[in-house]
């Protein structure tokens, strides 16, 4: 079966070709079949305030193209550019074979799968970003001199 599934949570907001739609009161699921129809669930959407990373740049231009902000024509060079730069970062990490599919997705079009790639780098980024806490060398008794 191809296509797309989403189970929902009641009231989850979601895009479907750029049109905002909500589920009914309870949890659901739907089935988008035609994998030409953009989906974007809102609760994945980043403010542009979050867009402060590089793997968030490429989710936002992946974003970009399934909200129906920008067409693939426009929006795919940018994504493209911007995954090329992840790839050579995520490129000699146990990461690689995740980056590589995300690729494939873009290049095939499928930016819903590029956004799941994308997503899941984002706290293996915020890791990577993260300062290394350092704590200043420990006072060390020299016993032979009886100081410290």
């Amino acid at each position: 079966m191809t296509g797309l599934t989403l189970t929902l949570k009641p009231r989850e907001k979601f895009l479907v070709g750029g049109n905002l739609v909500e589920n009914g009161p309870r949890r659901s699921s739907i089935r988008i079949a035609d994998e030409a129809v953009y989906v974007l669930r809102l609760s994945d959407a980043l403010h542009p305030d979050q867009v402060n990373t590089p793997v968030r740049r490429a989710y936002h231009a992946a974003q970009m193209i399934l909200a129906c902000e920008t067409t693939p024509e426009e929006g795919a060079p940018e994504l493209l550019s911007r995954l090329g730069q992840l790839a050579e970062i995520f490129g000699k990490t146990p990461h690689v074979e995740l980056m590589q599919r995300i690729c494939s997705c873009a290049m095939a079009g499928k930016y819903y799968g590029v956004l799941v790639g994308l997503k899941s780098l984002v706290d293996i980024e915020a890791e990577m970003l993260a300062p290394v806490e350092r704590h200043p060398p420990e006072e060390v008794e020299c016993a032979a001199m009886g100081r410290r």
